[in-house]
């Protein structure tokens, strides 16, 4: 007796019957994969908050300076390097110079920048990657290829929408490479700040009312992706997570005075994943706007870490005068649901 096989119809049935499930499972697996990414990018601002109240408790409760530069003005390393050996990597931590005339310029050539750009190049700190990211995890920082950090410290927040710092608190940034990012602002009623240590104890909003840390992981869009935006600038800067400042003054000291850049830190101007022109929006652009917004590749928002080391998600719909005092520790204002 004959068997019979498959007719040429059925095989192309079962074919596009195995499709549409394929093409159902896609979109699900996807979502799973991102959930999964999204999650992992917290559980980062998680640590890297657990490091930095573990240093404030073997610091007199204060939290690492966002910058400080050298006794001869050069560029010293960034908050990133402090708060190291609270993050497992006490063996990297001993590697580096705080000393010299540019411990934190891998570019320079100085003997002190290479030694901590070489150390950190042969570094993989995850935790300082959102996985979600489409940007290269590392950039091309001079002498060295080293990591660029998806997340930066909050300075504060410039005034508008009917928020006002208090008197002292504004300066400009950044005088080095002229174009809009030439027209930022600084401020320092945030966590951190040039030449500045924040104690715990100044947040007087309380700890879980003030933002802390935010998320910088995706690319600058002139408008949403969605509507076929023009990338224009890798919001982590050129230099690196070594990178700080050379400025030898703080903020209240130098009212309204054109400070340098200040990598790994920014100061909140514009809402999360705001669409910018690198030609005409102030305070933009790649070495280094400080003014650049919070973003991510998530849908919707970015994360925030808080002071008391929880993560909170900004919409990119969030009303901006809650988002300035949520970046701002001692404000003395409500904030309600975000």
């Amino acid at each position: 007796m004959r068997r019979r096989g498959f007719t040429l119809i059925e095989l192309l049935v079962v074919i596009a019957i195995i499709a549409i499930l394929i093409a159902l499972l896609l979109p699900a697996v996807q979502q799973a994969r991102e959930a999964a990414r999204r999650s992992q990018c917290k559980n980062n601002l998680k640590q890297i908050g657990l490091a930095l109240h573990n240093y404030a408790d073997v610091s007199s409760g204060l939290l690492p300076p966002g910058n400080i530069a050298t006794s001869v003005g050069g560029w010293g390393l960034s908050w990133y390097s402090r708060i190291l050996p609270f993050v497992d990597s006490a063996p990297l931590f001993k590697k580096l110079t705080f000393s010299g005339a540019h411990p934190g310029w891998a570019w320079s050539g100085d003997p002190a920048g290479n030694q901590n750009g070489g150390a950190w190049a042969d570094a993989r700190p995850a935790w300082v990657w959102c996985p979600s990211s489409p940007m290269e995890l590392s950039r091309n920082a001079g002498n060295f290829v080293i990591p660029n950090p998806h997340y930066f410290g909050i300075m504060g927040a410039t005034d508008g929408n009917g928020f006002t710092n208090q008197s002292g608190r504004n300066a400009n940034c950044c005088g080095c490479c002229g174009g809009m990012q030439g027209l930022g602002v600084i401020t320092s009623g945030g966590a951190f700040g040039p030449l500045e240590a924040r104690r715990l104890a100044s947040f007087k909003d309380g700890l879980s009312n003030v933002l802390v840390v935010g998320e910088h992981s995706n690319f600058v869009f002139t408008n949403p992706i969605a509507l076929g935006g023009q990338r224009i600038a890798q919001v982590n800067g050129t230099h690196g997570v070594t990178m700080g400042s050379p400025n030898l003054t703080r903020i209240e000291a130098c009212v309204g005075c054109m400070f340098d850049r200040q990598f790994n830190l920014m100061t909140v101007r514009y809402a999360p994943n705001y669409p910018a022109d690198i030609n005409t929006t102030p305070g933009i652009g790649d070495n280094f706007g400080i003014n650049l917004p919070m973003n991510s590749a998530h849908s919707g928002g970015a994360h925030g870490l808080l002071g008391d080391g929880t993560i909170r998600f900004i919409n990119n719909n969030v009303d901006m005068l809650m988002l300035r005092r949520l970046c701002t520790r001692d404000d003395g204002q409500p904030l309600g649901e975000m």
